[in-house]
C-alpha cells in the first residue's frame, strides 16, 4: 500500500519545477540571464492574474446571489417580503420603510406592525404595537 501510494506522490510531483530549473533549463537554451528572468517573472504575474481574475469571479457570483436573496413569510396571516441585499421591505404588499440596519438584524416598520429580520439565524419576527406578534424561520 506505502508503495502506491510513494507512485502516485512521485508521478504528481514529477510534473513540478522550481524557479531555478526553469532558470537554468532557460539558460542552457543560449538565452541570455535577462530574458530568462524576465520570462520567469512574466510567467508568476500571469499565474498570479488568473488567480486574481478567479477570486473576483466567485466574490462576484456570491454577491449577486446574496442580492438576489428574497426573504418572504405569511405570519397570522400578515404577508411580509424582504430583500436584504436592496435594503427593501414590505408588509402587506405596501413599502415599509427601514428604521434600523446593523450587523445582526434589519428593523422594518410599516404603521403598527415591525418586521424584524434576524441576518444571522435568518429568523423573521413580527411585532404589532410593539408585542410580539409572530414569528418565522426563512
Amino acid at each position: 500500500m506505502k508503495k502506491i501510494f510513494v507512485i502516485v506522490a512521485i508521478t504528481l510531483l514529477a510534473g513540478c519545477s522550481t524557479q531555478a530549473s526553469r532558470m537554468a533549463n532557460c539558460q542552457a537554451q543560449g538565452i541570455s540571464k535577462d530574458t530568462c528572468y524576465l520570462a520567469e517573472q512574466n510567467r508568476q504575474t500571469g499565474i498570479q492574474n488568473a488567480a486574481l481574475k478567479q477570486a473576483m469571479e466567485n466574490a462576484a457570483s456570491q454577491y449577486g446571489q446574496a442580492t438576489k436573496k428574497v426573504i418572504h413569510a405569511k405570519i397570522k396571516g400578515i404577508d411580509i417580503k424582504i430583500f436584504p441585499g436592496d435594503k427593501q421591505g414590505y408588509i402587506e404588499g405596501t413599502a415599509a420603510y427601514l428604521d434600523e440596519d446593523n450587523a445582526d438584524a434589519q428593523v422594518y416598520r410599516k404603521g403598527i406592525f415591525t418586521a424584524i429580520y434576524y441576518k444571522r439565524t435568518h429568523k423573521l419576527v413580527l411585532m404589532r404595537n410593539g408585542q410580539i406578534y409572530g414569528r418565522a424561520t426563512t
